[in-house]
């Protein structure tokens, strides 16, 4: 049996430690969102939360920036849209389909649509088409599964004929 190395077990401790700690140290949300800051702000300090990974943080910013300019449809938009990422960059793919197409649909009503950036429409289509791409995958290879199986069962049923 290899005696193992004390400072080798140390070593990989600490790396396990530090990178446990980013992990979680990462996923915190702001204590307090100042009142002052605007619908950009907001936004931009969400933006900036996700791009290190911190979901939790960058959720609250963006439902912060909701809850404050609810009434200005274009910050609702563009903040539902970026948590529309998050949770698809999370693999939630329901809750982010769900609020794609609800971007959509609200891109259906004529008194709507000239207070939105049309970017957010082609955006939430290609959420959309990117995860309908994942579906269609999953049920090929679930198809593929299925068909391996059944193949399987009948070249058996085949042997124990014979």
């Amino acid at each position: 049996m290899k005696k193992i190395n004390n400072k080798k077990i140390s070593i990989i401790l600490t790396a396990v430690i530090f990178f446990g700690c980013a992990l979680c140290g990462c996923q915190t949300a702001p204590k307090e969102i100042p009142d002052d800051l605007t619908a950009a702000q907001l936004i931009q300090r969400g933006q900036d939360a996700a791009a290190n990974y911190n979901y939790v943080a960058a959720n609250a910013y963006y439902v912060a920036c909701i809850e404050r300019y609810q009434a200005d449809l274009k910050c609702y938009i563009e903040a539902r849209y970026e948590i529309a990422q998050l949770n698809y960059k999370q693999r939630k793919y329901d809750i982010a389909k769900a609020m794609y197409q609800e971007i959509l649909d609200t891109f259906d009503d004529p008194s709507a649509v000239y207070q939105l950036q049309p970017k957010y429409k082609k955006l939430a289509q290609i959420g959309l088409d990117k995860i309908k791409a994942i579906e269609d995958k999953k049920q090929q290879e679930a198809e593929k599964k299925a068909a391996k199986k059944a193949a399987k069962e009948k070249t058996k049923k085949t042997a124990d004929e014979e």
